[in-house]
């Protein structure tokens, strides 16, 4: 994970202030091998206040060993979603126990933010102030990423969607998800839907 200058990406390169807590880099480029098709990837994202996410603005591919080629066969395997989901929690600043880190340097075991008690004894306690800003944590790294925050939320928590939904909108109320949005979908009316 590198800055767009090719500064290896830090919690202090997280500058831009989104909902009440999080930082976010406004850019970054990362790089990853897919062994299964035998391609390195890299991607170039900005992040879109009107999207409210990061966008893919850049890829390359490279063979990784000589035998291996480029084709359009190969390009449609590329998994670039994968790879964006995978590079945004390197890209959010958050305070945690009074100091300054990237979500990435936070994740526990099996890529969760939060260890598994925490996460029960959060959502025992119910939608309070500091279970709504673990919900602004998860939502925001998930709509960053163009990934569903409500499934997020949901799994990261170990609450029902319907749940989820619930203490998602407490948030939004409270105003932790302040430019953060997420497009659900066109709607049978035509109009699109954030939540």
């Amino acid at each position: 994970m590198r800055t767009p200058d090719g500064q290896r990406m830090t919690w202090k390169h997280a500058t831009l202030p989104l909902g009440s807590a999080l930082r976010i880099a406004p850019a970054f480029t990362a790089t990853a091998t897919a062994d299964d098709i035998q391609v390195e990837s890299t991607i170039e994202a900005v992040y879109s206040a009107d999207a409210g996410r990061y966008r893919i603005a850049a890829t390359r591919h490279r063979p990784t060993n000589d035998a291996a080629e480029i084709t359009p066969t190969v390009l449609r395997q590329v998994r670039l979603r994968e790879l964006l989901s995978a590079a945004v929690p390197h890209c959010v600043a958050v305070e945690f126990e009074n100091k300054q880190a990237t979500v990435h340097d936070l994740l526990g075991k099996n890529d969760r933010i939060l260890p598994t008690w925490m996460a029960e004894a959060a959502a025992k306690s119910g939608p309070t102030a500091e279970t709504l800003e673990l919900v602004q944590l998860f939502y925001g790294i998930a709509a960053l990423a163009a990934l569903p925050p409500m499934r997020a939320v949901a799994s990261e928590l170990g609450i029902p969607e319907r749940t989820a939904t619930h203490w998602i909108t407490k948030a939004r109320a409270a105003g932790l998800l302040d430019g953060i949005t997420y497009a659900v979908g066109r709607q049978p009316d035509g109009p699109r839907r954030s939540n």
